[in-house]
């Protein structure tokens, strides 16, 4: 009987120190379970109530984090594990006539990466996902036939689909190109390529969904917007360059129908000398091949002026004109050619403005009206044209574009990797790349290296507007994102955007700067930075003086307005900014768009792209994408 009782409680022992272990094991296993999930939580958790568009990347190509169902459904390549969870990276990759849902795919052509010369159309149907509210196409790869004379009436692609409306074809050589769009959710986008096969064709078009949670406010650096109050003031200490004059713009005055032009003394440091026949440059979307972009021009006088920009900071009177009729080869300017590629000095300019879109129509415009010629007398003041030079890194966040060693537009540092510009000085330009795409930072004097500690960095890639077109004047910006981000200093540093996109600033004071035009009478850029203070005007009577020109107008609120009474931007301030200062600090609120062509007084206000209503597009293109 004790045998039994002993041998029972032993039974209740082992059973006890068993159920022990197993307890003790099952609460490890818990902590385990519970780590894990906290784990799981901290990394790739999301709430039900939202859309997951992760990416992955696999040796510089982008793949969509998927279930394997959904990436087999799609034809997808398996090209790994998206973390611990279910999915995997899914490489996409469509072609002509592909439709896909995935929230990151390929566009390319059915040969890829060789080139195709067949003739017919290519589209790809996105389906646009729950909770998207942007869609992103990164031209890895893209060569269509080239613009002509800034159009494409060859090869081309058009977006339909945005929820924006109506978009521009592009084609030719758009290599790094990137251009993010809005759009609404549950919709279709469809990438339409209309090919004719010669020349050969090639593309590779990255398209990424993006969720609406995704989208970052862009915030600029902190201390942006400083301007420096102690900038030492400036003095050429080399030769200044010389500068060729085309034949004055206008045509000679019939009798009976005079024009007025502005008498001017010239300065003591300008000379002239007489030059045969020269060639002026064609517009940086006609002429960008390796040649150097040069077409020959007759002079019909056949001579030409050779005039050396003057020193003087002295004010000068913004003179009234009437609105002549030039012929489009009468607007071309360039600096006297040199020899000298010295990457950081930069003695040549090209047109910026498109070969054909609104800015050169107004070129053409033949107006007789007597109401658009001020007779009276303007006061003098400084202004952009023949005004005042800023000191040496005053205004540390301008800088100039160039492309194979020539000057054409200008534009602001916003970011330590990003340029804010006009899309009109970079759509349907470079035709040869963007290889030799040059951004000039903290630079003053542009025919010399010595007067500033400036860099010169390389574009990576360029974000344009969709929805820019270069037959009208609205959606005018662009975004340049450099290789290598810069380090702030002194001379080198950030403007400002805006914080309250519902101020419309009219009637503050506010102050361009850039290299364009120094002068009414002559057709040279300023190889000195300058700048002109004056005040905004009211959109309302802005949009009204423009009225005149249709296709030419300001919008509201696209835009912000420059009274021109006291001075003007002029060709070559393009894509520059215009600023709202308080004290030392400054905030960007436009950047130059266009104006009257020739930079004269007759009424019609200096426009700019106001940089608040289009915050929302720089934070879609600016937003980082997702990858895993």
């Amino acid at each position: 009987m004790d045998g039994r009782i002993k041998l029972l409680l032993l039974s209740l022992a082992i059973a006890g120190a068993v159920a022990s272990s197993e307890e003790s094991v099952e609460k490890e296993a818990k902590w385990v379970r519970r780590g894990r999930q906290m784990f799981t939580r901290l990394t790739s958790y999301v709430p039900r109530n939202r859309a997951r568009y992760q990416l992955c990347e696999v040796d510089d190509t982008m793949g969509a984090c998927l279930v394997d169902s959904v990436c087999r459904r799609e034809r997808g390549l398996f090209a790994g594990y998206c973390g611990s969870g279910e999915e995997v990276c899914c490489v996409v990759d469509k072609s002509c006539d592909g439709y896909t849902r995935s929230h990151s795919s390929y566009f390319r052509n059915p040969s890829f990466p060789k080139n195709n010369t067949d003739e017919h159309m290519c589209p790809l149907t996105v389906e646009v996902g729950r909770g998207v509210c942007a869609v992103r196409l990164n031209f890895e790869e893209f060569e269509l036939s080239p613009y002509t004379e800034g159009v494409c009436i060859g090869d081309h692609l058009t977006v339909l689909g945005t929820k924006e409306g109506s978009t521009t074809p592009v084609c030719g050589n758009m290599t790094g190109w990137t251009t993010t769009f809005a759009v609404k959710e549950n919709s279709e986008v469809v990438l339409a390529m209309v090919l004719q096969g010669r020349p050969a064709h090639t593309f590779s078009i990255r398209v990424t969904q993006i969720g609406c949670d995704e989208v970052q406010v862009f915030h600029s650096p902190t201390y942006a917007g400083i301007r420096n109050p102690d900038a030492e003031s400036y003095e050429p200490t080399t030769k200044k360059p010389n500068f060729v004059l085309v034949k004055p713009l206008g045509p000679t005055p019939k009798p009976g129908n005079k024009t007025t032009t502005p008498e001017t003394t010239p300065s003591p440091d300008d000379t002239t000398e007489e030059m045969p026949k020269t060639t002026t440059l064609s517009s940086a979307h006609e002429g960008d091949d390796d040649s150097s972009g040069e077409n020959q021009g007759d002079d019909d006088e056949g001579t030409a002026t050779t005039i050396r920009p003057p020193v003087s900071e002295g004010p000068t009177t913004l003179m009234p004109g009437t609105i002549p009729s030039p012929k489009p080869s009468d607007v071309l300017i360039r600096a006297q050619k040199t020899d000298s590629e010295e990457e950081g000095v930069y003695l040549e300019t090209i047109e910026a403005t498109p070969a054909i879109s609104a800015f050169k129509r107004a070129f053409e415009l033949r107006v007789s009206d007597r109401c658009w010629q001020y007779e009276n007398e303007v006061p003098s003041g400084f202004r952009v044209i023949g005004g005042g030079y800023t000191k040496i890194n005053e205004f540390p966040w301008q800088v100039a574009l160039v492309y194979r060693n020539k000057f054409f537009c200008g534009g602001s540092l916003i970011s330590d990797r990003h340029i804010l510009t006009a899309a009109h000085c970079v759509f349907g330009s470079f035709s040869a790349g963007i290889d030799r795409l040059r951004v000039s930072l903290g630079d003053h004097d542009l025919s010399t290296k010595n007067e500033s500690n400036h860099i010169v960095g390389k574009v990576k890639h360029i974000h344009w507007n969709l929805h820019y077109n270069p037959h009208s004047t609205i959606h005018d910006i662009a975004l340049m994102e450099l290789e290598e981000p810069v380090t702030f200093r002194y001379g080198i540093s950030a403007v400002k955007l805006p914080s309250d996109l519902d101020d419309l600033y009219e009637g503050e004071n506010a102050t361009v700067s850039g290299w364009g035009r120094y002068s009414v009478r002559l057709k040279a850029t300023s190889p000195v930075l300058k700048s002109f203070t004056g005040p905004l005007m009211n959109i309302s009577k802005c949009v009204e003086a423009w009225n005149k020109f249709p296709g030419i107008s300001a919008r509201s609120p696209n835009h912000v307005c420059l009274d021109v009474t006291m001075g003007t931007p002029c060709h070559g301030d393009s894509g520059g900014p215009l600023v709202m200062c308080s004290g030392t600090q400054c905030t960007q609120i436009g950047v130059v768009s266009f104006g009257f062509p020739m930079c004269t007084n007759v009424g019609l206000p200096a426009v700019f792209t106001r940089v608040s209503h289009y915050k929302s597009w720089i934070d879609m293109n600016l937003t980082p994408l997702d990858i895993a």
